[in-house]
């Protein structure tokens, strides 16, 4: 499948005080407002450059430089989940899975109305070629230790009411949504965020979802680490304790989209255009202890 980065949906500029929780903590505030150091900037803009000799060598727009994020997968695989779109049975032993084509199967359900292809695909995308992928995602669809899955049309259904609630009410609310009342079993935030991002990938009118899994909650907890000797901080909890994973809640969830939405804003304040999705982007694909501030454990 191919996929046109410039079609894909651009992100709107989003204000992170209207993300932030009312009742978000001092320590939490602090981190948000505060945002990104000088020094943690200039390395984001050196990995943005990086990332476009990598795709290129020439200056490209976020949404170009994210849309064309590739992940290998190893289509054989998958072929025997039948709502897989892009996976034939014919496939090369590896096929390189960008956002962008991803992003189209999103755009294929939205037409349809019907979302597990997504759930399957993003769930491909998110496990690239680590061998444990299908039996993981057999949990979703069919259950797992002799206990028995939803039926697929209420996977669909709740599936539907989490991009309806995106759609209406933002990504904190479709986030809590699949957290609780609309939770699918072994279907966690790592993967219902990615589910999430790429429905959210299909409409520019909205803050956007964005992925939240232990690599970058690892990486949430170097920034907040980073703060620890701040004065806001000092009746703060933990680091580690707030972003242990792997259920973040829902108001965890919103510091998050705060705190990214207040960085990418600080980065285009030099006049280069960034998005908070380029921002994940970068900061998931290095490796912690390659940036100021992070701690390695």
């Amino acid at each position: 499948m191919t996929a046109d980065p410039n079609d894909s949906a651009g992100e709107q500029p989003c204000d992170y005080r209207t993300l932030l929780p009312d009742d978000a903590s001092d320590h939490d505030k602090g981190v948000v407002e505060g945002g990104l150091t000088a020094e943690e900037q200039d390395w984001l803009r050196q990995q943005r450059r990086e990332w476009e000799l990598r795709s290129g060598g020439e200056r490209r727009s976020a949404e170009d430089l994210v849309s064309g994020h590739s992940i290998d997968v190893v289509p054989a695989r998958w072929v025997n989940f039948d709502r897989c779109p892009p996976f034939d049975a014919d496939a090369s032993s590896r096929l390189s899975l960008s956002r962008g084509a991803v992003t189209d199967v999103a755009r294929q359900c939205r037409e349809r109305e019907l979302w597990l292809p997504l759930l399957v695909t993003s769930f491909a995308w998110g496990w690239g070629s680590r061998g444990f992928g299908p039996a993981r995602l057999r949990w979703v669809l069919n259950g797992k230790a002799g206990l028995p899955g939803l039926p697929t049309s209420e996977i669909e259904k709740r599936l539907a009411a989490a991009v309806d609630a995106l759609d209406r009410r933002g990504a904190g609310a479709a986030y809590q949504l699949l957290f609780g009342t609309g939770r699918i079993s072994a279907f966690g935030p790592a993967f219902f965020t990615k589910f999430l991002y790429f429905a959210g990938r299909t409409d520019k009118a909205r803050c956007p979802a964005l992925i939240l899994d232990a690599r970058l909650a690892r990486q949430m907890r170097g920034f907040w680490q980073g703060r620890a000797y701040e004065p806001y901080a000092l009746n703060g909890r933990s680091a580690r304790w707030l972003w242990q994973g792997p259920r973040w809640s829902p108001r965890r969830y919103q510091i998050y989209l705060a705190f990214m939405s207040r960085a990418a804003a600080q980065l285009s304040v030099s006049g280069e255009r960034w998005t908070s999705e380029l921002v994940e982007l970068l900061l998931f694909r290095r490796n912690l202890g390659d940036r100021p501030g992070d701690v390695v454990t």
